[in-house]
């Protein structure tokens, strides 16, 4: 029983000086997680004294810190593929030098092998307000970037990262269209992303005439049609659609003894042509 007792002791759960972190984020149609453990300054001198200057560092505490992508990206340049990494980090007196290596079980980086690097790239430091507890994140998001940011002490390394989320939209488009050419959603959706994003808009009045042509009771198709008809360059077309918007919206909304809340938005958007 004594024994027992020990093992029991020995197995309790105590909090870690430099707790984990496990981050999971969408960019575009990219999944980055981030998993790493963060040690705090504690009153030390961090970069040049803890962190020695020209030392390989686990940029973390304990295990090796990892990045995953679902996809490939770009980074300096240099694509890599989906996958999980290990990332590290050389500190310099000027530019650093960050690494992602293919070698993810490591403590720290003991039995890194450079042989296993999918990237190496020189980065220059920039000056933040003192951060007690190192911190990895994943700030700035747009459709087709993010930046991969390390922030400690009264230093940050700022890693920006490049998506093919336009070309993985693409594809996803063509796709949905083949396996369901019949459904008015799909044209919608494609319609839609290219409205927003600007692009292909000559496409996207074509798959909203389709749209129309499938579902011509919908008022919201007719609001969509009218911006894509804008951005055409024909705008009496596009009035003409968004007053069928505000008509069609009204009518439903009476239907539910409820106000039709796009009224002011679409009567804007005519005024606005």
């Amino acid at each position: 029983m004594m024994i027992l007792g020990s093992l029991s002791m020995l197995a309790q759960e105590l909090p870690q000086p430099s707790p984990s972190v496990h981050l999971e984020q969408r960019v575009g149609l990219t999944d980055i997680s981030l998993d790493y453990s963060r040690p705090s300054v504690n009153g030390r001198d961090i970069f040049g004294d803890l962190v020695p200057l020209g030392s390989h560092w686990r940029v973390g505490a304990n295990q090796n810190t990892k990045v995953t992508f679902s996809t490939p990206v770009t980074i300096a340049g240099e694509t890599v593929a989906a996958g999980t990494y290990s990332l590290s980090m050389i500190p310099g007196k000027g530019d650093w030098t960050v690494i992602l290596n293919t070698k993810t079980d490591m403590w720290g980086v003991d039995g890194y092998s450079q042989d296993d690097d999918v990237l190496r790239t020189s980065v220059t430091p920039r000056s933040i307000s003192a951060v007690e507890s190192m911190s990895l994140t994943l700030e700035n998001l747009e459709v087709s970037s993010a930046d991969l940011v390390l922030s400690w002490d009264e230093t940050s390394i700022v890693l920006p990262i490049e998506l093919n989320t336009m070309d993985l939209a693409m594809a996803n488009i063509s796709k949905a269209i083949a396996d369901s050419p019949e459904d008015w959603r799909v044209y919608r959706s494609a319609a839609n992303f290219y409205n927003q994003n600007d692009i292909h808009l000559d496409q996207a009045l074509v798959y909203m005439e389709k749209v129309l042509s499938l579902k011509d009771d919908n008022w919201y198709n007719y609001y969509l049609y009218a911006q894509v008809l804008a951005k055409n360059g024909r705008k009496k077309e596009a009035r003409k659609a968004g007053e069928k918007a505000i008509e069609m919206g009204r009518a439903e909304a009476a239907k539910n003894n409820a106000p039709f809340n796009y009224n002011d938005t679409i009567k804007r958007f005519i005024s606005n042509l």
